[in-house]
């Protein structure tokens, strides 16, 4: 519960502290003294988005397990700062500990009652659905990022399809050839030494006989020449070094031989031809992409790494599409419980909120709830209608038939019965209720303040009446600016405070607000 309100400067507001206690807490006083402003520096620290000035300053002592907690905000140069028990923190962490707290219902919060979405939030408050529709909204929301995802790969898997077509193609051509580097090399050596090929292997051939393949070749003859050597060794021993030079000649001879030979060919007409039309081929290419065969092949390398990606693009967008199969059925079947739990509550929201509605003096006030299929959204896929009458017949959706009081009342009853917070905060409650409804609204707002606090801003005489402790705004004039001021009542003074509410302070209004605050009382 609240404990303290201290406004250091919020608006017209100066240096005023305004105590509360358990119960039913009335801030009245005359139209134009600020009453909405006290609740406004309430909301002001609970978090609310507005124009606020340099220096706002407003702290809340709250009661929390028999201990006290204060927050406060505060504006310094142009941004707001939060504090708990004097520790700077965020204005989510003030939000977080308020949350189930406090309930505030300003003035123009009653016309809320008229959306749709506010509507189903009040079925998912009051049955405990927030859980499973956070879950159906994770979903959502995922399923739309994956779609999204989705699109974005669907473009890109066109463009893959079509350069993987063309990938194939090119490099489908290239292998069709089948020629590795290292043949394209010996091929066109050999082109190149058809071209020379009589003079060339005439020639070879001959240089072949005289080293190596004739009798009375330079291999034989030197061979003849180190046996004729070896038989002078044992004559003059120096000729033993020449032994080993000869030895040497004959194996370069060998070397030379055989280095020679691997250049000597054979090749039938089939042969040629095969060599020309893989030249031909090759030249081809060369021709066509403009650039040699050797740099050819290391692009096809390049193009098939590029057809892996363009076939992981395309798998990826079937994996994808099942991934959000399966995300959409599990988002069908949370939606489902959901939608089912809230038809479910919805006859027992409405039976209550009608109980309490008896007591505010609409005692043939029908109150129903239609369920109408909506499109998926991050809230399911119910749109939620809530019907009313006001004499039991002829059931219209609220927003056509619900006058100003009505909605008040309305407002008030869901505002009741939904999970209960430790404080209720309501500004001009009474708004559209006057009469014999207005008393009964006093005395449910009595009743209530048994179990909760209740913090209400009202012109209402009876509310005034039904007040454990009365708080009256007024303004006082520094020099020329006016200032809101609060006072706590006593006694006599709320009195007199109910009387004016009545319609003047005079000895017969004291009188009956004397009864009236007997009659609220009881």
């Amino acid at each position: 519960m609240i404990r303290r309100l201290s406004v250091e400067k919020f608006k017209l507001i100066r240096g005023i502290e305004i105590e509360f206690s358990e119960g039913l807490n009335v801030i009245s006083g005359e139209t134009g003294t600020g009453k909405s402003m006290t609740l406004s520096a309430l909301s002001f620290v609970m978090g609310k988005q507005g124009k606020y000035e340099e220096g706002d300053t407003v702290e809340i002592e709250l009661e929390k397990s028999g201990e006290s907690l204060f927050l406060r905000r505060e504006v310094r140069n142009g941004r707001s700062r939060y504090f708990i028990n004097g520790r700077s923190t965020t204005a989510g962490s003030v939000r977080e500990i308020l949350q189930d707290k406090i309930s505030l219902q300003g003035q123009n919060e009653f016309i809320k009652i008229k959306r749709s979405d506010f509507q189903r939030d009040l079925i998912d408050f009051f049955a405990n659905l927030v859980t499973l529709r956070k879950k159906v909204s994770r979903l959502y929301i995922k399923i739309q990022e994956k779609q999204e995802e989705l699109i974005k790969l669907l473009e890109l898997r066109d463009d893959a399809l079509k350069r993987k077509e063309f990938i194939e193609y090119r490099i489908k051509e290239i292998e069709d050839v089948g020629i590795s580097l290292e043949e394209e090399e010996k091929i066109k050596m050999k082109a190149e030494i058809l071209k020379k090929s009589e003079t060339f292997l005439r020639n070879l051939r001959l240089i072949l006989d005289v080293l190596y393949e004739k009798e009375g070749s330079a291999f034989e003859k030197i061979g003849m020449a180190l046996k004729h050597l070896r038989n002078l060794e044992h004559i003059d021993q120096s000729l033993i070094l020449l032994d080993e030079k000869l030895i040497n000649i004959r194996d370069s001879i060998k070397e030379i031989y055989y280095i020679l030979k691997e250049k000597d060919f054979e090749l039938s007409e089939e042969e040629i031809d095969t060599i020309n039309e893989k030249l031909f081929q090759i030249q081809q290419l060369e021709r066509k992409y403009g650039k040699p065969y050797r740099e050819i092949l290391k692009e096809t390398e390049v193009l098939k790494r590029e057809l892996i990606s363009c076939s992981e693009i395309i798998n990826k967008v079937n994996q994808l599409k099942e991934e959000i199969a399966i995300l959409e059925k599990e988002y069908q079947k949370v939606c489902t419980k959901l939608s089912e739990k809230r038809k479910k509550s919805a006859p027992l929201l409405c039976k209550k909120v009608m109980e309490i509605l008896k007591d505010l003096n609409l005692e043939r006030a029908v109150l129903d709830i239609a369920f109408k299929k909506a499109e998926a959204g991050k809230y399911g896929c119910d749109k939620v209608v809530f019907l009313f009458s006001s004499h039991g017949e002829n059931l219209q959706p609220l927003d056509r038939v619900a006058s100003g009081g009505e909605l008040t009342r309305l407002y008030l009853a869901i505002s009741l019965i939904l999970p209960p917070t430790k404080t209720y905060v309501f500004d001009e409650v009474e708004a559209g209720i006057s009469g014999e409804a207005s008393l009964k609204l006093a005395k449910l707002l009595k009743k209530l303040s048994e179990k909760m606090q209740i913090i209400v801003v009202t012109h209402s005489a009876p509310l005034c009446a039904a007040g454990d402790k009365n708080l009256r705004t007024f303004i006082e004039y520094i020099g020329n600016i006016p200032y809101v001021r609060v006072d706590t009542l006593t006694k006599e003074e709320k009195l007199k405070e109910v009387a004016r509410l009545m319609g003047a302070t005079t000895e017969n209004t004291l009188k009956g607000a004397e009864e009236l605050v007997s009659i609220v009382n009881k």
